[in-house]
């Protein structure tokens, strides 16, 4: 239902705008006959179909990748069974029942070999201690050396051969030796110190260092049902050999590897053999799972990673997991709400679940985190989502990255450049002729810039003008719509029906800017966030910017007339040598804050902090509408318009409408601003300007009912004061 809504919602909210200004009467939109160039308006309209279809493409895409995959550690699940005194197989069995469809597993260890009995290991100073196995025994004297450690069989021997391959691999030669043939022991020259889980930045010793992936364990794993992702640490100097080293492992083992994901400071095969690691994921058919950072903005911080995602040619699905510091310190249902709305609003496709290792409720530890998995399986479904092999974004059935023709964006630019240009005309009284010319001018040299080489930039820049420009266009389309009333006689049941549908325009004809925004960073390099748009901060203020230029045009608050420029320079002047005073220290300062804090609020490290209050609205909203609405537009930018509505139909002075209709577009901007986030789906953005709407219109019809009960008031206390 929350789909078929969905899409409903896009199709409405898409061919709006033109539609209710074809319908609406011909009287009210007549002003586009002499204030807009009409082949401006044609160019438009154009670029807003191909826009259309773009977006559709890119919904169609969304909807495709539907496939979420349930992952954890498996030296986690381990760690648990440890914990709970309860058989290895029974925990792998329960939390594949609870809905955990794959495991990670990492490269072995020396340390974690000897502690499950696979391998017999010593240090060189235990040695010397006498202090080691009877085995250990053989070893000459004179191959006893403090900083090394020592190894022998215990269960298999082949895992003895695979460990000293990999030894071999990464330390070289000459730092592996075998002292002793019966019984077989070899010795690696390092330091066997053991370095704290919480020190990430210092070098590990042999003991802890990476020895490739365990092939035993990738078995076990498999006989018991689970995917594996496999996260095999870089090699110092990587070399094409030591990655056939990986996938020889993963083929000795016998079972079937889909996911690879990069682990540690690097990826594998960092910085020289990124191409061939490509190569070798792309012959096995294995997606990359990429790590969102913790700002829940692009990627984490592991070299090498982006380009492995362009070597496997983007077939790359997004995980998301919560830090394990920041897991000891929230509770399990803090943990379940962030869940609840990763994969749906951020296009993850691989829950990466970290096991809590404190009991909730008195339950057992176990049962707390079987039924911690079992909620979040629970969301995934309720959503629309399958569980299986992580989703991808693909053009085609078997795979495919998306990357539209350029030629599909040269309309989209053209449409771009053509709301910039009208935007001068209203600001620079252009005639008809110069307008086409500028915007030939600039149209082919932005169509030109397009096709040279990705045209990242050019389109960046596209998708600002986009975000800033057809807000702007539609708060002027409302003026024009306010400059036809004559009278301050409006009822309050009148100024809340024309704050309705005049809200209901504005919003729809800002989303014609939206629409362009989105269609032209339609990518799969965009949709993985692997680019991000770069003007978010801009998109906030450059709007508001832009509607205070055009009222102060418009209107004349300088009191400049037929544009004279002298005039123009006087009267600023004038405010230039105005005598500061402490009302004037105020209200800047008043200003610079909400700046700070308008600024400040957006992107992810502003540093501006959430209010509690404000936490339990979100959490709220989120649970009672498809997507819940930006706080901007619903508690900002929507009362406000109405207030501006109330303010132009009871002649309010032109001051008092500048400042409300300022505070109006910040709401036009933020929803254009929720489709730079391109890792959110086209529909869900599309929807949440509805909902917006929706609350929106709340708190402004109060607004508007608040302010009609103290007009009279005022309206006393004004007379008064001019007696």
């Amino acid at each position: 239902i929350h789909k078929s809504l969905a899409i409903y919602a896009f199709a409405q909210q898409s061919f709006v705008p033109f539609a209710l200004c074809i319908t609406y009467n011909q009287e009210r939109c007549s002003f586009m006959k002499s204030r807009y160039n009409p082949i401006l308006l044609v160019v438009i309209l154009i670029g807003f179909v191909v826009a259309l279809m773009l977006n559709v493409t890119r919904h169609e895409i969304e909807q495709k990748n539907n496939t979420v995959e349930m992952a954890m550690e498996y030296e986690n699940l381990l760690r648990l069974a440890s914990l709970e005194g309860i058989p290895e197989e029974k925990v792998l069995k329960e939390f594949k029942a609870a809905g955990i469809n794959s495991l990670m597993i990492f490269d072995t260890t020396l340390r974690r070999l000897n502690f499950k009995g696979d391998l017999m290991v010593a240090t060189g100073e235990e040695l010397r201690d006498k202090k080691a196995g009877a085995v250990f025994a053989n070893v000459p004297a004179d191959k006893i050396d403090k900083d090394a450690a020592f190894i022998s069989p215990a269960k298999d021997e082949a895992i003895y051969n695979d460990v000293v391959e990999d030894l071999k691999l990464r330390y070289g030669q000459e730092r592996v030796e075998e002292v002793c043939a019966s019984p077989r022991i070899t010795r690696v020259l390092g330091s066997t110190a053991i370095i704290p889980d919480d020190k990430y930045d210092e070098p590990l010793g042999v003991l802890q260092a990476p020895l490739g992936l365990p092939i035993q364990d990738m078995k076990k794993v498999s006989s018991m049902g689970f995917n594996i992702i496999v996260r095999p640490q870089n090699y110092i100097n990587p070399t094409k050999e030591k990655i056939d080293a990986v996938f020889a492992r993963i083929e000795k083992s016998g079972v079937k590897v889909h996911a690879f994901m990069p682990c540690g400071k690097e990826s594998l095969g960092y910085p020289s053999q990124i191409d061939y690691l490509g190569k070798k994921l792309n012959e096995k058919k294995m997606t990359v799972v990429g790590l969102e950072h913790y700002t829940q903005l692009q990627f984490a911080k592991i070299d090498g990673s982006i380009p492995l995602m362009e070597a496997v040619n983007y077939k790359v699905a997004r995980s998301y997991v919560i830090d394990g510091l920041e897991q000891k310190k929230i509770p399990v249902a803090t943990a379940l709400h962030r869940w609840a709305l990763t994969d749906e609003e951020r296009n993850i496709r691989v829950n990466y679940i970290r096991p809590f290792y404190m009991p909730v409720d008195g339950k057992p530890l176990m049962e707390t985190n079987l039924q911690y998995v079992r909620d979040i399986v629970k969301n995934v479904k309720a959503r629309g989502y399958e569980i299986g092999e992580a989703g991808v974004f693909s053009s085609a059935e078997d795979y495919a990255p998306y990357f539209p023709a350029k030629i599909k964006f040269i309309p989209l630019a053209l449409a771009i450049v053509a709301g910039g240009v009208l935007y001068l005309s209203l600001i620079l009284n252009l005639s008809k002729k110069v307008e086409i010319g500028l915007w030939a001018v600039l149209g082919l040299g932005a169509c030109a810039l397009l096709m040279l080489g990705r045209g990242l930039f050019t389109r960046q820049l596209l998708a600002l003008g986009a975000a800033s420009i057809f807000p702007v266009l539609s708060m002027n389309f409302i003026f024009d719509i306010w400059d036809k009333n004559k009278t301050s006689d409006n009822s309050c049941i009148k100024i809340i029906f024309n704050g309705l549908w005049q809200l209901a325009l504005a919003i729809a004809l800002s989303l014609v800017g939206a629409a362009f925004l989105s269609g032209i960073l339609t990518d799969s390099r965009f949709l993985l966030e692997i680019d991000i748009y770069r003007g978010v901060k801009l998109t906030f203020m450059l709007p508001v910017i832009l509607t205070a230029i055009l009222f102060v045009k418009r209107y004349d608050l300088l009191e400049v007339k037929d544009g004279n420029l002298g005039l123009l320079a006087s009267r600023l002047n004038n405010v230039l040598d105005t005598r500061l005073t402490y009302k004037h220290v105020a209200a800047l300062l008043v200003f610079l804050i909400i700046a700070f804090y308008f600024v400040g609020r957006s992107g992810h490290t502003g540093g501006v902090p959430v209010p509690a209050i404000e936490l339990k609205m979100r959490a709220f909203l989120e649970q009672v509408m498809y997507a819940r609405p930006r706080e901007k537009e619903f508690m900002v930018g929507h009362p406000m318009f109405f207030m501006a509505v109330m303010a132009a139909y009871k002649c309010a002075p032109k001051l008092l409408q500048f400042v409300l209709v300022c505070a109006a577009v910040i709401g036009q901007g933020s929803l254009v601003q929720t489709f730079c986030h391109m890792r959110t789906p086209v529909i869900m953005s599309f929807v949440r300007a509805l909902d917006g709407y929706v609350v929106g219109i709340i708190f402004g019809i109060v607004g508007v009912i608040v302010m009609s009960m103290f007009l009279p008031l005022i309206g006393k206390l004004k007379r008064r004061y001019l007696d």
